[in-house]
């Protein structure tokens, strides 16, 4: 059973929500549509569900328009599970499921049949709800409520499931439990369409996404496709990095802070590091507004792997070998279009001693050259003193000494006049 959205809009007072909207989603997707406060998603989910009808455009079950189905077949069709669930009058969970049966009954006077009781206790123990199915609904925890909430949707047997922010009140246990749970249910082959904030969580669970902002599609795809730290700056205002979490294998977005972040101006500034000592530093220049690089890293380096996360350009080597002559060159090549060069306090061994090298070139071409911790080289110098002599060559011809990132930031920012 395939759903399909064709040029949806859809506009309130004057002012357009959705705009021309196409989307497909095929039998056991699991869907999220995401994107900022407003953008359109739970417009769209109510088009969806026929609760609101559009401008023009239409929603096609099988190339059926939703928009000309009875109730009744609708929701045999569709159901739906929303935000929060109040009940004025005392139900237990057992008769809060049941109301899902509704859709089968022949009329509104006809009795329970034995298919309804079997079809309740069947998603009851499939939800794990059957536990308290006596119990009142009003008394249950939010998570044990929206499970039932789930129980009573699944009840209507149901082509496709519609949520919106189904974990939105829930706390973390809660909200991995529902997750959970609705992709056990999309495994057993039921199609799924969720609104959501979380990012990580949409990542981890569904199987597409679609991106919406101010009312248009912007990003649809595979979670790994649309969160990318491109799509999530343009759409969120928000700075991030972008990883595979190791232990689910899924896309991790972590916030930076975006709180002291600067205009970017661009100033490209190169940084000579390895063994960890320059990610810190490459993270501080991009809040300071700079356009940072590093090399030469091998790359098992923790300085490669967060280099990669804030896509800073990066020149590599392979574990365990001597800086290449490629290599090298490369590294010359930033150098020469980088306006000041950092170099940061790592272990010198004779596998990285030409990034030092690099750095009396870069002297020569007349860079701003800042060596971090200068004074302890010789504790990091695994080449017989050649590190410590080179360093003592950078600071007689001009290299400027700094102990501190704070530091570094201010005197890279006198010195360049920014």
């Amino acid at each position: 059973m395939k759903l399909e959205i064709k040029d949806l809009a859809l506009s309130f007072d004057g002012k357009k929500i959705l705009k021309d909207i196409s989307l497909s989603v095929e039998e056991g997707e699991f869907l999220s549509l995401m994107g900022p406060n407003g953008s359109g998603k739970t417009t769209l989910l109510r088009c969806i569900m026929n609760y609101l009808t559009p401008e023009h455009g239409a929603v096609l079950v099988d190339m059926k328009s939703v928009h000309t189905m009875p109730d009744r077949e609708l929701a045999q069709l569709f159901a739906v599970v929303p935000q929060t669930s109040q009940m004025d009058f005392e139900f237990t969970a057992y008769e809060m499921v049941m109301m899902g049966r509704t859709p089968h009954s022949r009329s509104r006077f006809s009795g329970l049949s034995k298919r309804d009781d079997e079809a309740v206790a069947e998603v009851m123990r499939c939800t794990n709800t059957w536990k308290f199915a006596d119990r009142e609904f009003s008394g249950l925890s939010g998570g044990e409520r929206q499970r039932v909430i789930i129980a009573r949707a699944l009840a209507q047997e149901p082509k496709i499931l519609l949520l919106d922010e189904p974990t939105v009140f829930l706390d973390i246990t809660g909200q991995l439990e529902i997750m959970d749970l609705l992709r056990e249910l999309n495994k057993g082959g039921l199609t799924i369409i969720a609104v959501m904030h979380d990012i990580n969580l949409a990542s981890r669970y569904c199987s597409k996404i679609a991106l919406i902002h101010e009312g248009r599609i912007e990003s649809h795809g595979k979670p790994e496709e649309v969160f990318t730290p491109e799509n999530i700056v343009r759409i969120y205002d928000v700075d991030v990095i972008v990883r595979k979490d190791p232990l689910t294998n899924s896309v991790s977005v972590i916030p930076r802070n975006t709180s002291s972040i600067s205009p970017m101006h661009g100033t490209r500034v190169h940084i000579l590091c390895g063994g960890g000592s320059g990610g810190h530093l490459a993270s501080d220049l991009i809040d300071a507004g700079y356009a940072p690089s590093a090399g030469v890293i091998n790359v098992l380096d923790s300085d490669f792997e967060l280099a990669k996360d804030l896509h800073v350009p990066v020149v590599t080597e392979i574990p365990f070998a001597q800086v290449s002559d490629d290599a090298y060159s490369q590294n010359q090549k930033m150098i020469r279009e980088s306006e000041a060069v950092v170099v940061a306090d790592f272990p010198v061994g004779p596998g990285n001693l030409r990034n030092l090298e690099a750095a009396m070139l870069a002297l020569e071409w007349g860079k701003a050259v800042f060596v971090m911790n200068g004074d302890s080289i010789g504790d990091r110098d695994f080449v017989g003193g050649k590190a410590g002599k080179i360093v003592g060559d950078l600071i007689r011809k001009g290299a400027v000494t700094v102990n501190e990132k704070r530091e570094l930031i201010a005197l890279i920012g006198k010195k360049l006049g920014r």
